[in-house]
């Protein structure tokens, strides 16, 4: 029997970037809950329409490049009609990277139309993405489903589609299945036996550098410094988060750039507890892979770091306005090793019941299916 084709599209950042970030890696899984549904995936274009910033060339020169894009793939399709998907899923539209491809073939073609994560930008003004934001709009609006991660996402949507009928919240997730084990001797990284914070975000202006102040000005309120920290992370604000930081014993510090995401899980087990905030998290793919891995968190109740991350279970989350209550959490959590181990299980087993891969491939299996058959009912009456 011939397996349901799906055609996957990321209109910001294609699943084989070289660059990894969490875009890139919840693109993967997408395609890896549906591989596990049962279904053939096939990535259809890396063509992106992602702008930094709003500006009159980079868009027109962006809608060029998936004009063309769109011209090759309807020739090749009509060409040879065997080509032509059971269903196109595009992950992640949003104003500043709106999937201008998908829509149209869709609907040249009669075939399904869904997104994952749809959602808005609030930086600029209204009138800065506007354009970006009708595309994404338009697109939500035709979908036969919109599946929704995030709390903020589906307050959008409910402004967009009346009665929500095409939407569906799906749990952020993981797949716990292809993670390497965990290592039984890791190898020491400090030459003391101090617990070792882990940091991971890249360096850019915007949120990550806000994470890098708050983490830097709670470390400062802590009383004790029996502790060591590892920084994962590059980019144009490297050498400001590198002055952040100057007031840690360089014995105790390791920054060690870019890592790769396969390596990632190798310097987890290595670690004792994650201290990333969080701010401006939309997801925050890393807590999930740390609490995998038993690894407690010390984190910010801010953006998504609450749909990932429950308190006083796999961690502990602050107000996001108190640096001194995250200081105090991140030092209780030094000085507690009983208490890093208990919530270090609760939080793998909360990882396992609640964010793996599974339950979402089960998810779109349903879903998925429903909306083909209706297609197929359609299109023979």
């Amino acid at each position: 029997m011939t397996k349901t084709r799906i055609a996957f599209y990321a209109p910001l950042k294609s699943p084989d970037h070289p660059i990894p970030s969490g875009d890139r890696e919840i693109a993967r899984l997408m395609m890896r809950a549906l591989q596990l549904a049962g279904y053939s995936v096939d990535l259809v274009s890396d063509v992106i329409s992602y702008q930094k910033r709003p500006e009159k060339a980079l868009y027109e020169h962006r809608w060029s490049d998936v004009a063309a894009e769109e011209e090759r793939i309807r020739l090749d399709w009509q060409q040879d009609p065997g080509q032509i998907p059971d269903l196109w899923f595009t992950y992640h539209p949003y104003c500043k990277s709106p999937d201008w491809l998908g829509p149209a073939l869709s609907q040249s073609f009669g075939i399904p139309y869904v997104t994952a994560e749809a959602c808005r930008t609030h930086q600029g003004s209204a009138s800065d993405w506007l354009n970006g934001r009708a595309a994404v709009q338009q697109a939500v609006r035709m979908a036969n489903m919109n599946f929704v991660l995030k709390d903020s996402d589906w307050l959008y949507l409910q402004e967009v589609i009346p009665g929500m009928e095409n939407a569906m919240r799906i749990p952020p997730f993981l797949d716990l299945s292809i993670q390497p084990l965990k290592t039984s001797d890791p190898k020491p990284l400090f030459d003391n036996d101090a617990p070792v914070l882990l940091a991971v975000g890249m360096m850019r202006p915007g949120a990550k550098m806000a994470s890098y102040q708050a983490l830097a000005e709670a470390l400062k309120t802590m009383q004790s410094e029996a502790w060591n920290l590892v920084v994962v992370g590059e980019g144009p604000e490297r050498k400001t988060i590198t002055g952040l930081l100057d007031f840690i014993d360089p014995a105790r510090l390791k920054m060690t750039g870019s890592i790769a995401h396969e390596d990632m899980f190798a310097l987890m087990d290595q670690c004792d507890l994650l201290v990333w905030p969080g701010i401006g998290e939309a997801i925050g793919l890393v807590y999930l892979e740390a609490q995998a891995r038993g690894l407690p968190v010390a984190a910010l109740k801010t953006a998504g770091v609450p749909l990932v991350v429950s308190n006083n279970v796999g961690g502990l989350l602050t107000d996001p306005d108190d640096v001194v209550a995250y200081g105090a959490a991140i030092g209780r959590l030094v000085d507690d090793a009983i208490l890093r181990a208990e919530l270090g299980k609760q939080g793998r087993r909360y990882v396992e019941d609640k964010h793996d891969v599974a339950a979402v491939a089960a998810l779109f299996k349903s879903t998925i299916d429903e909306i083909l058959k209706k297609n197929r009912n359609s299109i023979t009456h």
